[in-house]
């Protein structure tokens, strides 16, 4: 809920034409507009303040900051789903799960590292392509420790948010440190042009509220289907 209160919020700037220094409603005014409580709100603020595109001037209200009026849309620094982030570019993604396993850690060492976990623990992999249209749009391989996990995912699970399902088990993922890299998709992943084409790989380790790893995540986004924008500060 706080993300998508986010997402109009930012709209909500983009569409009024706000500039640097204008104020932005305020949050019994958002309450109204969207009909979320105010909880939601303050967590959706609070997120727009993490991505610097509004600050908080106490005593006054919340202004848009120079970065929010630069208008990037989907910012690479912006924490979303896979879904979400195909949605918002004008596609229609739809899942298709390739495998699901548990391993040891010890069987993919920098996901062990990244999660901080020892190599007897036991992480579950999920390997899955988003496809729109007919073509794929992202490859994507996400690990997860065993222990954040209530049970196994199996059947529908497997195609929902991965993100969704570590907050139905308590660790709800809100944060990310990631890389970005060009490079090739693994070996046998797919035929035919698009495996030889370029893909964009984000490497990804996201973390709860309290600061722990929960998730693991290499998603490979088709170069030629899929870009992200940012601003330079």
């Amino acid at each position: 809920m706080a993300e998508q209160i986010r997402d109009a919020v930012s709209d909500y700037i983009r569409a009024h034409g706000l500039k640097a220094g204008d104020r932005i409603p305020t949050e019994a005014e958002l309450c109204a507009a969207f009909g979320v409580s105010r909880p939601s709100v303050r967590e959706a603020l609070r997120l727009l303040e993490q991505e610097k595109l509004i600050v908080t001037e106490h005593g006054r209200g919340r202004f848009v900051t120079a970065a929010a009026a630069l208008n990037v849309a989907r910012p690479i620094t912006a924490f979303e789903s896979i879904t979400r982030m195909l949605s918002a570019l004008g596609y229609a993604p739809e899942t298709r799960v390739l495998s699901s396993r548990v391993i040891l850690a010890a069987s993919d060492p920098q996901a062990a590292v990244a999660l901080g976990l020892a190599p007897g623990a036991e992480m579950f992999v999920l390997e899955r392509l988003r496809e729109a249209g007919g073509e794929v749009l992202v490859y994507s391989l996400d690990v997860i420790p065993m222990a954040h996990l209530d049970a196994r995912p199996v059947g529908a699970a497997l195609e929902g948010s991965v993100n969704a399902l570590l907050a139905g088990a308590g660790h709800k993922p809100v944060m990310s440190s990631a890389n970005v890299a060009a490079t090739f998709l693994p070996d046998g992943v797919l035929s035919g042009p698009a495996s030889s084409e370029p893909w964009l790989l984000v490497t990804e380790t996201c973390l709860s509220e309290i600061g722990t790893p929960v998730l693991f995540a290499r998603d490979y986004h088709r170069g030629s289907l899929v870009s992200f924008n940012f601003s330079r500060q």
